[in-house]
């Protein structure tokens, strides 16, 4: 060693026998330290849509979270943010995406009318007429297998949207693991603009305020992802544009046959 890094690989040199404030200094840098890997690579990736990939692809990499880590960390934001603004706020947000097998959305026995529909419909040939009205009956229950199977069901779909990317942007020099890249680095923006939502729906009491954040947020995901297209994979707007809008529409298709699917999972799942 001839200073504190490595020259080889640029790590810095560890103290053997670190004290309890340099433990907790090293802990706390990436997350307090806007210089650190957490706030930098999260700067960058709202503010900056595709300089991620982009530098990921050229070798520039040490100072950026590791796409799969930076997935993670957001998808845990995410995921979390929903029970710690209700415990902050001591009110429940069943308001937001909830899923219900019922027209008003409500909870409780069902009616004789009810019932009458639930075994009179198909889906009660496939599921059987208990397991619908199990669903029915307990929607938190049912929100919570739901919210179980869709974190595995977007991990699995990462790929899917890489092989989308991948078969608009064949590049002979970018094979299919640079389009993984661009969708662990998507994903995450989702995921970290999702969190924001949850947590002002949760905080601000005004539904207008909040329609319009919300509105918001999702041409901003529109703007960042064509944005996100053109740098990562370098072609002009031209030919970016139909393309974002192909893969697109291609995505929310098989987002919206994923979702019917997780419905039919979660109420299989239903205990009695």
């Amino acid at each position: 060693m001839t200073g504190p890094y490595c020259a080889a690989c640029g790590q810095k040199v560890p103290a053997p026998n670190p004290s309890v404030w340099e433990l907790l200094k090293d802990t706390t840098h990436e997350l307090a330290h806007w210089d650190g890997k957490i706030p930098a690579t999260m700067k960058s990736l709202l503010v900056a849509p595709g300089q991620l990939t982009e530098d990921f692809l050229a070798g520039r990499r040490a100072r950026w979270l590791s796409p799969l880590r930076l997935y993670l960390l957001c998808s845990l934001v995410f995921f979390a943010s929903k029970p710690v603004i209700e415990n902050v706020t001591g009110r429940s947000l069943r308001q937001m995406a909830q899923v219900s097998l019922r027209d008003d959305g409500s909870t409780g026995p069902l009616t004789p009318e009810e019932r009458e529909i639930v075994a009179r419909g198909w889906p009660a040939r496939f599921f059987g007429v208990e397991q619908l009205e199990r669903a029915a009956t307990d929607g938190s229950a049912l929100n919570r297998e739901v919210e179980t199977a869709l974190a595995r069901a977007m991990f699995v779909l990462m790929p899917v949207f890489a092989l989308l990317t991948w078969s608009c942007w064949r590049k002979p020099r970018l094979r299919y693991p640079a389009h993984l890249y661009f969708s662990l680095n998507w994903h995450s923006a989702v995921f970290a603009v999702f969190a924001l939502v949850t947590i002002v729906r949760g905080l601000v009491p005004f539904d207008s305020v909040v329609g319009l954040f919300v509105l918001v947020a999702f041409m901003y995901l529109a703007w960042h992802f064509v944005t996100a297209l053109r740098r990562a994979f370098g072609q002009s707007w031209r030919r970016t544009i139909p393309k974002a809008i192909l893969v697109g529409v291609a995505y929310w298709a098989i987002i919206l046959v994923t979702a019917l699917g997780l419905l039919g999972y979660a109420v299989m799942r239903m205990q009695p």
